[in-house]
């Protein structure tokens, strides 16, 4: 692996009390000797458990950067403000909340620069059955429709050449509950060199931050309309 990039780490943020400081800890300490590391921003967005204040009295304890919101921006407003924030080469971003491994970003970094964009695969999963049924069938669905293969497309470990996200960013977005994957679709669409490698998932302690049961036959509507959005935007990049 090359060492002339270099790269930084961008972590979601909201209602973390109870795991904030052991995550931070783990990140710093699992992180320490990536060479290429320029810079670990925490997007806080409008938490109103104490995480924000928090944050503050950390960042004078451990090398972190604060990009913090007073109000709720939305995942996926919160992660592209992340993401604008950056001036590495490469970004990496994942949730916090205790649900990875923090050792394994290095696993992800052994592969940059040959790669434009790496996702973290989650194995030996320990959530909710019908949400990994829910991976193997939407993943399944982004093939036939869109012509791509990707064995986990929404996974939210994954490391990005920052050129390559923010021309993403340029157009528009449409599946804010599907961020990630839309990221993947349309990466895999501009002929960006894709690399995959499995990590582990733990199950979030407390309750789940994922989508809730109910709405999920709303966002597979809202997702399968939108598909068609994404379709005829992502013909444009053949032009």
């Amino acid at each position: 692996m090359s060492n002339d990039f270099t790269l930084d780490l961008i972590f979601n943020a909201f209602n973390e009390i109870e795991s904030i400081e052991k995550d931070i800890k783990d990140i710093v300490e699992q992180t320490l000797d990536i060479k290429t590391l320029k810079n670990i921003i925490i997007v806080e967005d409008g938490s109103t458990d104490g995480t924000a204040e928090h944050l503050k009295t950390l960042s004078s304890d451990y090398p972190i950067i604060l990009n913090q919101s007073q109000r709720r921006r939305g995942y996926s407003k919160a992660l592209i403000d992340g993401i604008n924030s950056s001036t590495a080469e490469f970004i990496f971003f994942s949730d916090l909340g205790g649900k990875f491994d923090w050792s394994e970003i290095k696993k992800l970094s052994y592969e940059i620069p040959n790669y434009d964009f790496v996702v973290g695969v989650r194995t030996n999963r320990e959530d909710q059955i019908y949400r990994q049924l829910l991976t193997k069938a939407y993943s399944k669905y982004i093939k036939v429709f869109y012509g791509v293969k990707s064995t986990d497309p929404d996974s939210g470990f994954r490391i990005y050449r920052n050129s390559l996200i923010k021309d993403i960013l340029k157009d528009e977005l449409f599946n804010k509950h599907l961020l990630n994957s839309e990221f993947t679709i349309k990466c895999l669409k501009k002929n960006a060199k894709f690399k995959e490698v499995e990590i582990n998932y733990k199950k979030r302690e407390g309750q789940s931050r994922g989508l809730p049961l109910k709405i999920i036959p709303t966002v597979i509507v809202s997702t399968i309309k939108n598909s068609f959005k994404i379709k005829k935007q992502v013909k444009e990049y053949d032009k």
